[in-house]
């Protein structure tokens, strides 16, 4: 018996040992000088203009966006099956500070061959990319509407989220969650090279800094007018990010992928098996519950399908 638990203890120290981060790529810490209360203000002293892009439509597995083996999900008889989705990038309009985007959409190059898209064949196959249906690239988008980037807010690092940001200007500045790129996982060995690459070369990578626990969620008061909330909801990927943005008369909730779908938004099923810690998820997925409970934001973002009028309810 004493034995068995040295083998496994030897396992882990190993495992440990081998893991690295999701990108090889130098981020800068961003200090936070002051993290708010979880509370937000619906009195903004700026107002900012949100506009949605879907670049494509896309396919994936529904045991990874759902976690299957919830009870509301074995009641409604949900099983595993391929499931339609679509990628977004968010365009952040501020009155002062300029146009932001959140997460980046897609790169030209997914538009060519496969021998284009950055990412390991391997991987490529697995995420069934050559199911992608796309509408926009990013670099056409920003150009035609002679858009002056001022930074990119992700979501999170998943291939998904960052397959634009190679085709972004380098000055621009990247920003992440709490240790989305400081943490190790034995899981980005495998995805680590072609992280590298989506972001490309030298990005300007800065990663959030709450001053706290990178477990904890928090609250960044971005421009400092109260007209941009940054979260920090840990789960779905260690560094998770989510969005209130107050409006008048429309108030907006970005999820990312704390919560993928339409239906496990709804119904308050977290991600399935694409999530990293599915505790975590659940505390934060139960967090922006909450805020949508105390703030009736009138439209709610999930990371992967369209959005939810809480007129609909």
């Amino acid at each position: 018996m004493l034995q068995r638990v040295f083998q496994i203890i030897c396992l882990l120290i190993f495992i440990l040992g081998i893991s690295c981060q999701v990108t090889s790529h130098q981020v800068k810490l961003y200090p936070v000088k002051e993290a708010s209360e979880l509370g937000i203000s619906l009195k903004p002293k700026n107002l900012v203009e949100i506009q949605v892009v879907k670049v494509a439509d896309w396919e994936a597995s529904l045991s990874g966006l759902l976690d299957l083996d919830d009870p509301k999900a074995k009641l409604a008889g949900l099983k595993d099956r391929m499931e339609p989705i679509s990628i977004y990038f968010y365009l952040i309009k501020h009155p002062n500070f300029g146009t932001f985007l959140i997460d980046s959409g897609i790169g030209e190059s997914f538009t060519k061959s496969p021998d284009g898209f950055l990412v390991n064949s391997v991987l490529a196959s697995q995420m069934h990319l050559d199911q992608l249906k796309i509408y926009e690239t990013t670099k056409s988008y920003l150009s035609k509407n002679k858009i002056n980037l001022k930074g990119v807010f992700f979501t999170h690092l998943h291939f998904d989220h960052v397959l634009g940001a190679h085709e972004i200007d380098r000055s621009v500045p990247f920003y992440v969650g709490p240790g989305e790129v400081t943490s190790k996982q034995f899981i980005n060995l495998f995805v680590q090279g072609s992280t590298d690459r989506l972001l490309g070369e030298n990005p300007n990578l800065f990663q959030l800094d709450f001053g706290k626990d990178k477990t904890q969620i928090s609250v960044l008061d971005f421009f400092g007018d109260q007209s941009f909330y940054v979260f920090s909801v840990p789960g779905h990927t260690p560094g998770s990010l989510a969005f209130f943005i107050p409006g008048k008369p429309n108030s907006h909730l970005i999820l990312g992928d704390s919560s993928h779908t339409r239906w496990g938004w709804l119904e308050g099923v977290t991600p399935g098996s694409f999530t990293t810690d599915r505790n975590l998820n659940r505390e934060s997925l139960n967090f922006l519950k909450k805020l949508e409970e105390l703030n009736k934001p009138r439209f709610v973002y999930p990371g992967h399908q369209e959005r939810i009028s809480n007129l609909e309810k």
